[in-house]
């Protein structure tokens, strides 16, 4: 038998390099993180607008040829990994960042008294990918042949140049503000120090040179409320505090997989909000909110302004009181992972890939962070919180706030502490505004709270009023249904033809509620086994699910049939008689008309798949607009970036981003399309758009 082996391609240098890390600020962080690894104790990162360079400069351990030959030029090899130190990077592609930010790379490096400098030029990578990836050639020199830059014994200089992003001002503040945030400021041990300088190419001059520090951690304590709780091997701690207060403090038995987690989360009140803005001199919704850092090290896109990594603005919708949304939030987790149990997603700005940890991780959030917040939270505003049952004045308040963990195992027995004066019912606080025993500065801290009571009753007021107008509208539709429905019901069957309504909802339900339960009990090789047959059924359940929607528009003998018909009228239409909120959905209808030949409930359940698409991944903008010439309609929505790589694979059955998700719906909006012999392709555009572009027939 004989033996053959793999060829790799240069054109591998663009899958891990600029391919692979697409966003500036990750290729920078990684660059940072190896000069961490190294044991740098200083770092200097220098962008040069006028001479087009970036230069990061560190005092590490630096590497030597053999060190650069086996270790920094060997692709993917990681000597992280086969080591016990906690390391910020262990893929062994972070050296490829260079690639992303520009098109050529010296490095100078020192250690041990040996010079060394490699010169790689990346497009010699780019000119024919049949050239095989290890026999491109790269300079290097050594010893006396280079300039000795190191002021140390040791050290590393990457300049890079030819770069691919217009460097302003502007961007590079981001880049510090950035820094700022990528180690844990928690952790805050002096061990290293950043510098990062700005030389502006119109000045010349260095217009940013200052090093990056985050005082955070000191500016949120005396004025909030908040929770940490620490994950151990054995036990698990939770203390709630209210500025600076101890609300109450417990330890139970760990259960869970997890260990070495540490949680601390800050719910901003209005007062807090401006006490971070004086201070730190940006809003707190625009520096971020719930920061994840692993060996603390930051993890992206957790903590960015719009990333809601728990889905807790989704969850907030269902009660306007009762759940605090991410933008309330603002803290820091940090994991210490030595196992390597969270991976990373290789392309490094997009979170943890999805497994047993991030699951349990998950529910241990809601379980002892979010949910004891929102309830204490709610006490302090209202005098009574609704999560707990808390309704009376008793000294047992804080007692029933504990309640919820008893179904865990105690290690140590809750420690329970004075409730705050403005944690009390409405009607006690005014009496202690009259209570001459009771502090000049408690009674102005009442009055406040009582100020944003009112605020908060006010706003909860008009949500109830929008809520009542919406309902109003929803009676004005139904009542021309009704109308609609006693014309349809005087056939020769009304009893008939009533229940038939009925039973559609009721079966499509069904049927999609056991398509779902199927999926989740079935192993690869059943589902695999009775793809077409599952895939089969969920399409019958979205049809019934659009035909039910539908039946009092059109006469339901014609389910089964295709006619020609008017897309963007109709569209129009169902989108306006079917889709109960709008809010976030624009449609473009251009000019002209596009007729074509199709089945409309099969058109239904197209659209209802590509909206319910964009609304499960909490789209704020979904957009319906045709091509001038109308060969084709698109259907964009803030939904990206699409984790699922290569793209295209979205339409193939059981491919799904959602963890509990079917790999259906994407499937279905494709066979359709093939059906009316259309074809249906997807595309990231800027800033996150996702874009479904359907070619129409050309009859």
């Amino acid at each position: 038998m004989k033996k053959l082996h793999f060829k790799i391609s240069s054109g591998l240098k663009d899958i891990i390099g600029k391919d692979l890390i697409t966003n500036e600020l990750v290729a920078i962080f990684e660059l940072v993180k190896n000069s961490y690894d190294a044991d740098a104790t200083e770092i200097n990162l220098i962008i040069n607008s006028h001479e087009n360079t970036i230069i990061i400069q560190d005092n590490g351990k630096g590497m030597t040829r053999n060190d650069i030959e086996n270790n920094w030029l060997f692709v993917a090899y990681s000597e992280k990994k086969n080591n016990n130190r906690v390391y910020a990077g262990s893929k062994g592609i972070g050296r490829f960042s260079c690639d992303r930010l520009g098109s050529k790379l010296t490095l100078l490096s020192k250690k041990n008294n040996e010079s060394s400098e490699l010169i790689i030029d990346w497009g010699e990578f780019e000119k024919n990918s049949l050239d095989e990836f290890e026999k491109i050639e790269v300079d290097y020199k050594s010893g006396s042949e280079i300039n000795s830059i190191f002021r140390g014994e040791s050290g590393t200089l990457l300049k890079i140049t030819g770069l691919r992003d217009e460097w302003s001002k502007d961007r590079v503040e981001k880049v510090f503000s950035a820094l700022q945030r990528l180690v844990n400021p928690f952790v805050n041990d002096g061990k290293i120090k950043i510098n990062v300088q700005y030389f502006s190419s119109a000045t010349k001059i260095a217009e940013i040179d200052r090093n990056v520090s985050n005082t955070i951690a000191t500016v949120l304590d005396k004025k909030t409320i908040h929770i940490e709780c620490e994950v151990e091997e054995k036990k698990i701690s939770v203390t709630l505090f209210d500025r600076e207060k101890m609300i109450y403090s417990f330890n139970i038995e760990n259960t869970t997989i997890l260990k070495n987690l540490y949680f601390k989360i800050y719910y901003l009140s209005t007062a807090a909000k401006h006490n971070f803005t004086r201070i730190m001199g940006i809003e707190a919704k625009n520096y971020g909110s719930i920061f994840l850092y692993k060996n603390n090290f930051r993890i992206f896109p957790y903590g960015e302004v719009d990333y809601d990594s728990f889905g807790l603005n989704l969850r907030k919708t269902q009660g306007y009181n009762r759940y605090l949304g991410h933008r309330e939030l603002l803290g820091w987790i940090n994991i210490t992972d030595l196992e390597n149990n969270f991976n990373e997603v290789t392309s490094r700005d997009r979170g943890f890939v999805t497994n047993a940890y991030t699951i349990a991780f998950e529910e241990l959030y809601m379980e002892f962070i979010q949910r004891p917040l929102e309830s204490y939270v709610q006490l302090v505003k209202f005098g009574n919180s609704d999560i707990d049952d808390i309704q009376t004045d008793d000294n047992r308040v804080v007692e029933k706030l504990t309640n919820r963990f008893k179904k865990h195992k105690f290690t140590t027995p809750p420690q329970f502490y004075e409730l705050p004066k403005i944690a009390q019912p409405l009607e006690k606080k005014f009496d202690l505004l009259n209570d001459e025993t009771v502090s000049v500065s408690d009674k102005k801290e009442i009055q406040k709270n009582l100020k944003q009571t009112a605020s908060e009753l006010t706003k909860e007021n008009k949500a109830v009023k929008k809520e009542k107008e919406q309902v109003i509208r929803e009676n004005d539709q139904l009542r021309n249904r009704v109308e609609i429905t006693d014309k349809f019901l005087d056939s020769s069957k009304p009893a008939r033809q009533d229940m038939l309504f009925h039973e559609l909802g009721k079966v499509g339900s069904e049927l999609n509620g056991t398509v779902k339960k199927m999926i989740r009990l079935m192993n690869e090789s059943e589902l695999e086994k009775f793809a077409d047959s599952i895939y089969k059924l969920r399409r019958t359940s979205d049809k019934l699910s659009s035909i039910k929607k539908q039946i009092l528009r059109i006469n339901f003998e014609t389910y089964s049939k295709t006619e020609k018909i008017e897309i963007k009228t109709y569209l129009k239409s169902y989108i306006d008689n079917t889709v109960n909120d709008t809010s976030k959905l624009k449609i473009n209808l251009g000019t002209g008309k596009v007729e074509q030949k199709i089945n409309i409930y099969d058109f239904g359940t197209l659209i209802d798949n590509l909206i319910t698409n964009a609304q499960d991944r909490n789209a704020n903008n979904i957009i319906f607009y045709f091509e001038e010439d109308n060969s084709a309609m698109h259907v964009m929505s803030d939904t990206g970036p699409i984790e699922i790589q290569p793209m295209e694979n979205i339409f193939k059955l059981g491919v799904t981003s959602k963890r509990r998700g079917t790999g259906l719906g994407m499937y279905i909006c494709k066979q359709i399309c093939q059906d009316f012999g259309w074809e249906i392709t997807v595309l990231e555009l800027e800033n996150n758009y996702v874009d479904f572009k359907i070619v129409f027939n050309k009859e």
